[in-house]
């Protein structure tokens, strides 16, 4: 699908959501999930009709608008901007892995496959998130591979992971030689890739119309199980944030430094005869009548 992301704050109802949010818009994914170029359908349909490569192969091969074109692994991390390295894994180990799913309150058996819906809600959206935006997944939003399980819990952890050579392995397997049954995979990352390595693409008119996520997803992602359904989440397990998307910390107002004068501080007392206004305190009253009696005394001289 390779949508981009909501990234908003969640909408009224869903608070606990807030430090999902913070996470996704500081976590390595940012970049990734919240860039939405204006699609160009020709240049899409034009780099998949024509791609070609070998199984193996570190570069697909193709031609946009007439023009030759390629995409590496490294033109993903130059664009996506996943911080990775070419020498990190794309997989962890699925007892490494159930570590951390247990801590996010997961029901499931050991991956492969970790169902995505027996994760506790929180979680599933960060899930959801994953295979909607970045994953190559066409279809099948409701199973994570332990490859993109590990994807999935490096980003919370903060371990190492080669994002970049996992979103090219995807499209590799995509390549029109290679696959007879491909589509037009990784829309919005193939476009961002074409535009800044080939700035002098011709444009076209024609674009694809690609929703963004919106505020929906929550609702979705909360919706209660029907009774009749096999796979249901238990509840069995208390929410822990933790890593990455922690509970946020709200910041405190400033406390100010100032004294508050207390009542007796300030003392209102009636004005003499021929004073019209009252006087604060017997400091000024004493210090009007010495201005006055300065006054007299100049005016004598």
């Amino acid at each position: 699908m390779n949508i981009a992301c909501y990234l908003s704050d969640p909408p009224k109802g869903f608070e606990t959501y807030k430090s999902m949010i913070v996470g996704l818009n500081t976590c390595r994914l940012a970049h990734s999930l919240r860039e939405n170029p204006v699609i160009r359908e020709d240049w899409i349909k034009d780099f998949w009709d024509n791609s070609t490569a070998k199984k193996g192969d570190t570069v697909i091969k193709s031609k946009v608008q007439g023009k030759e074109v390629s995409i590496c692994e490294q033109d993903i991390r130059d664009v996506l901007l996943f911080g990775d390295a070419k020498d990190d894994p794309t997989e962890y180990s699925k007892e490494k892995v159930m570590e951390v799913l247990v801590k996010m309150s997961y029901e499931g058996a050991d991956p492969p496959p970790t169902i995505k819906k027996l994760l506790h809600p929180y979680w599933r959206f960060l899930a959801h998130i994953y295979l909607v935006c970045i994953s190559g997944n066409k279809s099948g939003l409701d199973k994570l591979t332990l490859k993109q399980t590990s994807a999935v819990v490096s980003v919370v952890e903060g371990w190492n992971y080669n994002y970049s050579k996992s979103v090219f392995d995807d499209m590799l397997v995509n390549v029109k030689t290679l696959n007879e049954k491909y589509w037009y995979k990784f829309p919005r990352f193939v476009q961002m890739i074409l535009e800044k390595k080939y700035p002098k693409l011709p444009v076209t008119v024609k674009t694809y119309d690609v929703k963004m996520m919106n505020h929906l997803v929550f609702t979705w992602i909360n919706k209660k199980s029907r009774e009749n359904v096999w796979i249901k989440y238990q509840n069995k397990r208390n929410l822990e944030k933790f890593g990455a998307f922690s509970e946020i910390q709200e910041e405190a107002p400033a406390q100010i430094n100032a004294i508050v004068a207390e009542e007796h501080d300030v003392e209102i007392i009636e004005a003499p005869a021929g004073v019209q206004e009252p006087i604060e305190n017997m400091t000024g009253w004493m210090m009007m009548m010495m201005m006055k009696k300065m006054k007299m005394l100049m005016r004598v001289k």
